[in-house]
């Protein structure tokens, strides 16, 4: 799980430095596998304006451009397709090392043409593999500025290994939660105002399982948005998904990849003029085949959950989109699902078609079933203030049976099972920002488990919780006592014979 400094920020308000950060998320049992500062061996390179744009006199495919970098201006041959008047880029001045063809920069003539510098493609920097067009910054970054910190290279990507157990931090907000209830900061409060919808969907949905499967797809939630115009993503979406290593692909996928990595909340856009008929999901047929989003055919069988039209399979459920309906920049309206699946089914499908995805890496592991609305909502102010459009009412399809798991809790048992004394009032605090809810009764706590809590079933959890974000450092070490020490072992005569037998041989 990758996330940057400045993006954990976003849901946490603290003032905290990034050692004390990644020093606690490891203490929270979120081991820190690596920092990578993004701004090394960028340093020098500052933003610049393309003031004008000239065809090269002896070249065809290059141009002569003149940049103004705030102390000069100056000329330079460009053999970009992208560039234009007034576009503000990356800079480089001669002297300066370029990481994605480690060369040092020189003045030089180009077919004849002085050339003082370069404009640098993401591939020249050696962000990406991107090298088809230089890279644009932002119209607001104030000319001969850091090119560091115009682009967010400053924000440094921390990338943290999570258990199985916990789901609920494959999202940034999750681990954001997770630090709040540590003292490092509070949470802060998720959007409430939202977007009505303000027609009936043309496209219904039908979750079309018997009561075996009924598992499959407990609840399905969707919304269909007009007239939307798929764009290019704008700057702050694409160094987001950059920054983490997906490459930005337009508006519409973007925003499910946003929603997926900061909520972990996995959604689909489908082009809703490609789908034939309503939605239904259901159970596949063997040997039905889907071309997937990412160009390979599936073969599917019968243990399979899928989503489909009236003729054909669209969506391996909780895995993949198919390609067939697929939003392209020529997409005008959408249906954006936001679908809970059964993590057993998920897997097992990813394990058989060997297929993995952001998505199923989070359906498999249990995802908060009680944020499909939410996250819904969010993804649907993010289109319609990129792309435009206009937003349907939700259809919600299916019965979801909520975990209302309550726990009896004893705050006694903290100290008779970890050994630690803490005050019962930072017990409180800590479970309540994790989300649990509690009420008191004389010595007994009736504790509440939020819905993003999968890997909570008992009293010794809590206890868990409890010490793991007090600190287990803070467990004092305790001296046995003579009489508790346990005596050396006694060998028997066997196990002596055994032992030196296995010795020779090794030896």
């Amino acid at each position: 799980m990758k996330i940057t400094l400045n993006w954990l920020k976003e849901h946490l308000e603290t003032d905290a430095s990034l050692s004390e950060i990644t020093a606690k998320l490891t203490m929270l049992g979120l081991e820190i596998e690596e920092v990578i500062e993004r701004s090394k061996g960028l340093e020098d390179f500052v933003v610049g304006q393309i003031c004008e744009i000239d065809p090269h006199p002896n070249a065809d495919k290059l141009q002569v451009c003149t940049i103004d970098v705030g102390s000069e201006i100056l000329r330079v041959v460009c053999g970009a397709t992208n560039i234009r008047k007034e576009m503000k880029c990356v800079f480089a001045a001669p002297g300066s090392h370029i990481p994605g063809l480690d060369v040092v920069l020189k003045k030089t003539k180009i077919r004849g043409v002085d050339s003082s510098g370069m404009l640098l493609s993401e591939y020249e920097m050696g962000l990406s593999e991107n090298h088809e067009g230089i890279k644009e910054v932002d119209k607001n970054s104030p000319i001969g500025t850091s090119a560091v910190e115009a682009m967010g290279l400053d924000d440094p990507v921390i990338e943290i290994a999570i258990t199985p157990n916990r789901g609920d931090c494959l999202g940034v907000r999750g681990i954001a939660r997770d630090l709040a209830a540590s003292g490092l900061g509070s949470l802060k409060h998720l959007p409430s105002k939202f977007l009505k919808g303000v027609f009936k969907s043309p496209i219904n949905v039908h979750i079309d399982l018997d009561k075996g499967n009924l598992d499959a797809c407990p609840q399905f939630i969707g919304r269909y948005i007009r007239n939307v115009k798929n764009v290019e993503s704008p700057i702050w979406l694409k160094d987001r998904l950059l920054s983490i290593g997906i490459k930005p692909i337009s508006a519409l996928v973007d925003i499910t990849n946003l929603m997926t990595i900061e909520y972990c909340r996995p959604l689909h856009v489908f082009d809703a003029d490609k789908i034939e008929g309503d939605i239904h999901v259901r159970i596949a047929e063997d040997g039905e085949k889907i071309l997937g989003l990412d160009n390979k055919e599936y073969a599917l069988d019968s243990k399979m959950t899928i989503i489909a039209d009236e003729k054909t399979p669209r969506a391996i459920a909780g895995i993949l989109g198919g390609e067939v309906s697929g939003c392209t920049m020529e997409t005008v309206n959408v249906f954006v699902e936001s679908a809970l699946f059964d993590p057993i089914r998920t897997a097992t499908t990813g394990r058989r078609l060997n297929l993995q995805s952001d998505a199923r890496f989070r359906f498999e592991r249990g995802i908060d079933p009680e944020f499909l609305e939410t996250g819904l909502e969010i993804a649907t102010q993010l289109i319609i203030d990129i792309c435009g459009g206009e937003a349907s009412r939700i259809l919600d399809v299916g019965a979801l049976q909520k975990r209302d798991l309550k726990i009896l809790f004893r705050p006694e048992r903290i100290e008779e099972l970890a050994g630690l004394n803490i005050e019962k009032k930072e017990m409180k605090r800590i479970l309540s920002v994790l989300g649990f809810s509690i009420s008191v009764s004389g010595n007994l706590w009736n504790v509440s488990v939020p819905s993003w809590r999968n890997d909570i079933n008992s009293e010794a959890c809590l206890v868990e919780e409890i010490v793991r974000v007090f600190g287990y450092d803070q467990i004092p070490s305790t001296p046995m006592h003579r009489s508790d020490v346990v005596p050396q072992v006694a060998w028997n005569p066997d196990q002596k014979n055994r032992s030196f037998v296995r010795r020779t041989l090794a030896s």
